[in-house]
C-alpha cells in the first residue's frame, strides 16, 4: 500500500507541474499575441482625413494610405504650384513648401522662387486643367497629366500638354511631398 500511495502522490505532483506549464504556455501565448495587436494598433489605426481644397474625407494610417487619399493630396499640390497670378504665387508657394519633406526643401524652394519671380515680372496667370490622374499607392507616387493654360499679361492663353509626377512618403503619421517632378519628353 505505501508503495501505491507513493506512486499516486508523484502522479499528481506531475500531474500538477504539467498543468502549471500549459497556463504558463498559454499565458506567454496570450501575451505575445496581445503585444502585438498592440503595436498593430499603434501603427495601423485609420484616421480620417480630408485633404485641403476637398470635401471627402479618407482613411490613412500611421504609415500609409489609400489611392485616393493620394491622388486627392497630389490635386491639391498641383493647384498650389500651378493655378498662381502675381498676387497669389508667393502664398500658395509657400503653403506648398510646408508639406515638403525637409530634405528636399532647398531644391524646390529655389526652383519656386525663380518662378514666382518671372511670373511676377512678366505679369502671368496661369491655369492647370487636369485631364488623367493615376495613383501608385504602393510607391506612394501619383501621375497627374493636363493641359496648362497660361496668360502673358493681356494676351490670349498659350496651351501646353504637361505631366507631373508627385511622390509621397507618410511617415510617423506625416505626408510630405518628397518630389515634385515634370516630365518633358514623354517619347523617350
Amino acid at each position: 500500500m505505501e508503495h501505491g500511495a507513493r506512486l499516486s502522490t508523484t502522479r499528481i505532483i506531475a500531474l500538477g507541474y504539467i498543468c502549471l506549464g500549459t497556463v504558463l504556455a498559454l499565458s506567454l501565448t496570450t501575451n505575445i499575441i496581445q503585444a502585438i495587436n498592440n503595436y498593430r494598433l499603434q501603427t495601423e489605426q485609420k484616421v480620417a482625413v480630408t485633404p485641403m481644397l476637398y470635401s471627402a474625407p479618407f482613411a490613412v494610417s500611421q504609415n500609409q494610405s489609400d489611392a485616393s487619399y493620394i491622388e486627392q493630396m497630389g490635386l491639391s499640390f498641383i493647384a498650389l504650384r500651378l493655378n498662381v497670378t502675381p498676387e497669389t504665387v508667393e502664398a500658395q508657394h509657400e503653403q506648398l513648401l510646408r508639406y515638403v519633406l525637409p530634405a528636399s526643401q532647398n531644391n524646390l524652394k529655389i526652383q519656386l522662387a525663380e518662378e514666382a519671380k518671372r511670373i511676377k515680372g512678366n505679369n502671368v496667370n496661369a491655369s492647370f486643367y487636369v485631364t488623367s490622374v493615376r495613383a501608385y499607392p504602393a510607391e506612394g507616387r501619383v501621375d497627374i497629366r493636363g493641359e496648362l493654360k497660361t496668360w502673358i499679361g493681356d494676351s490670349k492663353p498659350y496651351t501646353e500638354i504637361k505631366h507631373y509626377i508627385l511622390q509621397l512618403n507618410r511617415v510617423d503619421g506625416i505626408s510630405w511631398l518628397a518630389r515634385f517632378g515634370e516630365i518633358n519628353n514623354e517619347n523617350n
